[in-house]
């Protein structure tokens, strides 16, 4: 009894953390709908690829989604020199691509020269490391601007270029792209420029944001970007629960009618799987561990096989005890002893194998073994801490221990 009323107050702490349903699984891009990129590293001799740059790249990228309000995003390294970002539920798609991968290299640079076709520009004299943050406002004519502010070091440096550069150009540079080039008239002391240009206020927004979180140290391309509507991903979320649903009826139905009373300990047990295995999820995608997505459906409905699999196991062994002549309470007992070993051994050996999967996959796949180990884990502790004493508590009445009700023949029968 010790073992059920466990089993019991972990229901009940399950059920805190699913509650509300709606709320307490994270759904994955292809069930919530977004945006899917895949971002290549490209190296040159002046930014080679390495593990630092991409390490810091990937933090970069991170700090621009968190700006842009994306709740719940995933960025993660796939093999050496591409990163994956994945945006669920974003709105403005177009908006994100022309963020996420953005360089935004600033530089400021000398006009040498210029004619309406051709600008030519000198060895730059100061960088975006130098800023300290980035706002957009609004001039005179009411059109939209981008003020910079320096660093304390930052600002002692614009003011000796400034200072030198008096009645000379000087180019504010973005990506090789020249945004302005003013001419000088003063040294300029307060630690502050602005960028101005025929831009919209939503770009001058997103340009602020990018110079606010610096410039990548490698140039990234986007290589692959994939959206799913929202209407896609519902239809997904809903075919994913019906078949789980589905799946676990059937199951149950076909447990009562070949095992009969054993059955319905199976269906409890089932039960008992689900809630604790939704529990689970729930608390590791609260965690930010793990994600609901199609190949997840597809390892909980697994696992619920797997689940109704362990049972068969226990009572095949429980119901041979009984033909050898042993009691109930025996048969419950020797039973499960003898079937655990088999259990363990089956599960052990799957386990091993999605660990291994775990380790090597990325994306979707990951997420599969994941699901998966943690399906394996609750069915084990299903089977030692509910479906076995179950089995024995109702070993001991009268009313229960009848072969027929249990769905089995005593030996000489």
């Amino acid at each position: 009894m010790f073992s059920i009323l466990f089993v019991v107050i972990l229901i009940g702490a399950s059920v805190y953390f699913i509650y509300p349903p709606a709320k307490s699984t994270r759904l994955g891009l292809d069930l919530k709908g977004g945006l899917s990129v895949l971002l290549t590293a490209k190296g040159t001799k002046e930014a080679p690829v390495t593990e630092d740059s991409m390490e810091q790249a990937m933090i970069i990228i991170r700090e621009r989604v968190d700006k842009i309000g994306v709740a719940e995003p995933q960025i993660q390294r796939q093999g050496t020199n591409n990163i994956l970002v994945q945006l669920p539920g974003i709105k403005d798609p177009q908006k994100a691509l022309s963020i996420i991968g953005k360089t935004a290299l600033l530089e400021f640079k000398p006009v040498i020269s210029a004619t309406e076709d051709k600008i030519e520009l000198g060895e730059t004299l100061m960088t975006g490391k130098a800023l300290s943050d980035a706002s957009v406002s609004f001039d005179q004519m009411n059109k939209p601007k981008v003020d910079m502010k320096f660093t304390t070091e930052g600002a002692k440096q614009f003011e000796d270029i400034t200072g030198k550069m008096i009645g000379q150009k000087l180019a504010i540079v973005l990506d090789g792209k020249v945004m302005s080039a003013p001419t000088v008239q003063t040294k300029i002391s307060g630690g502050s420029a602005e960028i101005t240009g025929s831009f919209t206020v939503e770009e001058a927004k997103n340009l602020a944001l990018v110079l606010q979180t610096g410039a990548l140290p490698i140039n990234l391309e986007i290589s692959e970007n994939r959206t799913v509507g929202p209407t896609l991903g519902r239809d997904s979320l809903k075919a994913g629960l019906i078949a789980g649903t589905v799946g676990l009826i059937l199951v149950a139905l076909y447990m009562v009618f070949y095992y009969r009373g054993l059955g319905l300990i199976t269906t409890m047990a089932l039960i008992v799987f689900g809630t604790l295995f939704w529990g689970l999820i729930a608390i590791f995608g609260k965690a930010y561990l793990w994600t609901l997505t199609l190949p997840g459906i597809a390892g909980i409905i697994l696992s619920i096989g797997m689940a109704a699999d362990s049972s068969i196991v226990i009572f095949e062994r429980f119901k041979e005890e009984v033909r050898a002549g042993k009691t109930m309470r025996m048969s419950a007992d020797t039973g499960f002893k003898y079937a655990i070993k088999t259990m363990l051994d089956a599960d052990f050996v799957t386990l091993a194998a999605v660990v291994f999967l775990y380790f090597l996959a990325v994306g979707p796949v990951r997420g599969f073994a994941l699901t998966l180990i943690m399906g394996i884990c609750v069915d084990l502790f299903t089977a030692f801490f509910f479906t076995r004493p179950m089995l024995a508590y109702i070993a001991q009445f009268k009313f229960f221990n009848k072969p027929l009700f249990l769905g089995v023949k005593e030996a000489g029968r």
